[in-house]
């Protein structure tokens, strides 16, 4: 077993574990749900954390030529995976026999925390490419990162169900960017 097998073993586990805590949730609401159609906004902030841990564990395979592994490359290496477990467990409550409005109001008045941990994915993720290749480069990839944090800013501030929409699908569209320009770079 080589060092990154090794490492990448509890960054597995706390992807399993975001994943799982999404999945089992959508199943809960969608067979005990009654009227969700107005917390749409929540599926989408779903579908987004769930595109966030693919594409955290796609890019985890980056690291597995790094020369030598230290602690606070481990650290590096697993906090993204930690902000989206918790991420996962802020978005759903734990009583999910809820309506549409209950759902929306339950996620309204939980946002701080959500919003404050959304804002370290950009930190964590310019930390993860500062122990990867030692620099942060200012290009599209940065401002797209710096622009998630912007986005955090009026869905902390705002208890606005239109606002928490608007902002989960900001939020979407702005990962599916991140991830096609990732990947065309990556080519």
């Amino acid at each position: 077993m080589s060092e990154f097998e090794y490492i990448s073993v509890l960054l597995s586990i706390l992807i399993g574990l975001g994943v799982t805590q999404l999945l089992s949730g959508l199943a809960k609401l969608l067979r005990d749900g009654r009227a969700l159609g107005h917390a749409w906004w929540i599926f989408i902030i779903i579908a987004t954390l769930l595109l966030a841990d693919f594409q955290v564990w796609w890019v985890s395979f980056g690291w597995r030529d790094l020369p030598g592994w230290t602690f606070l490359g481990y650290i590096a290496f697993l906090v993204l995976p930690v902000i989206l477990y918790l991420l996962a467990y802020l978005v759903l409550p734990a009583d999910l026999h809820l309506d549409g409005d209950q759902l929306a109001n339950a996620f309204i008045e939980k946002r701080k925390p959500f919003f404050a941990l959304l804002m370290l994915i950009a930190p964590a993720s310019f930390f993860q490419q500062w122990m990867l290749v030692g620099t942060i480069l200012p290009d599209l990839d940065t401002g797209l990162r710096l622009l998630w944090i912007v986005l955090t800013i009026p869905g902390f501030a705002s208890r606005r169900a239109t606002v928490q929409a608007m902002i989960a699908v900001a939020f979407f569209v702005l990962l599916t960017l991140y991830i096609t320009l990732l990947f065309m770079r990556m080519k």
